[in-house]
């Protein structure tokens, strides 16, 4: 039997987003109470589909609920992936021009929490999870890494927490990006805002980014649930948007697992 895990956090309101990119906002575009009140000054008959949509204000019921809402968001923002363009300004792989085939495929998930916010993931602590999961890397595999920031400090109305989950986190460093490569895997997940150590911030060194940028490599950053997934080979479906020249796009991740 297949298991399905969601792998992805919510497009929500307030997430903490990285610096530089559009915080997510949502609101409603039209209420069914507003649409129904608008179809019976319309007509000289009630219709069936007015009395569904005033149905709730009947019961006495006086919310306005949804019926279209509007999103900002950004293409960094929630669970997403970066395009080649993103990495790279003289890459013409914008997210859109992306093979589907690259975010479908093997995966391997690896337990990194161990690592402390000031630390790196470097090749070593990358052996050994492999070797505590008994897992082997094959070409193509995707790599997501279990930090367990999200879990302990993703926020969306506390002002510390949101800080906390934006600056405080471990990353790759160059060596376990470049290893990773070397093994061949097509791209690196993680649970963070970015594959990178969050002093990146300071030191503007992304090491990481430059490891997929040189070697063609995906990255997936505000991943979540990457716990259940840990220490177990699976396929990770990760489709972005087809957002002509994107350079990047929120992703619904799944891990499928027989």
């Amino acid at each position: 039997m297949v298991e399905l895990i969601d792998l992805s956090g919510h497009v929500e309101t307030g997430q903490p987003t990285f610096p530089g990119a559009q915080e997510t906002r949502i609101w409603t575009s039209a209420s069914h109470e507003e649409v129904g009140l608008a179809w019976s000054a319309a007509v000289d008959e009630e219709t069936e589909s007015i009395r569904r949509k005033l149905a709730a204000r009947r019961t006495g019921d006086e919310t306005e609920h949804p019926l279209v809402r509007t999103l900002l968001v950004s293409e960094h923002g929630p669970t997403h992936v970066d395009a080649f363009s993103h990495l790279d300004p003289t890459s013409d792989g914008s997210v859109d021009r992306i093979p589907l085939e690259r975010f479908y495929g093997d995966a391997v998930g690896l337990d990194v929490s161990s690592v402390s916010e000031e630390a790196f993931v470097t090749e070593s602590v990358l052996r050994s999870a492999l070797d505590a999961a008994d897992l082997e890397l094959r070409p193509g595999d995707a790599v997501t890494l279990h930090t367990g920031h999200r879990a302990a400090t993703y926020a969306v109305d506390d002002p510390a927490g949101r800080r906390a989950y934006l600056t405080e986190y471990v990353g790759l460093s160059r060596d376990g990006a470049t290893w990773l490569a070397e093994q061949g895997v097509g791209s690196i997940g993680v649970d963070a805002p970015s594959i990178d150590h969050g002093s990146a911030m300071e030191t503007k060194d992304y090491p990481a980014h430059d490891v997929c940028a040189s070697h063609g490599l995906l990255n997936y950053e505000n991943m979540a649930n990457l716990d259940a997934v840990a220490g177990r080979r699976y396929t990770l479906c990760a489709f972005p948007l087809k957002v002509r020249g994107g350079t990047g796009s929120p992703v619904r991740a799944v891990g499928i697992v027989d």
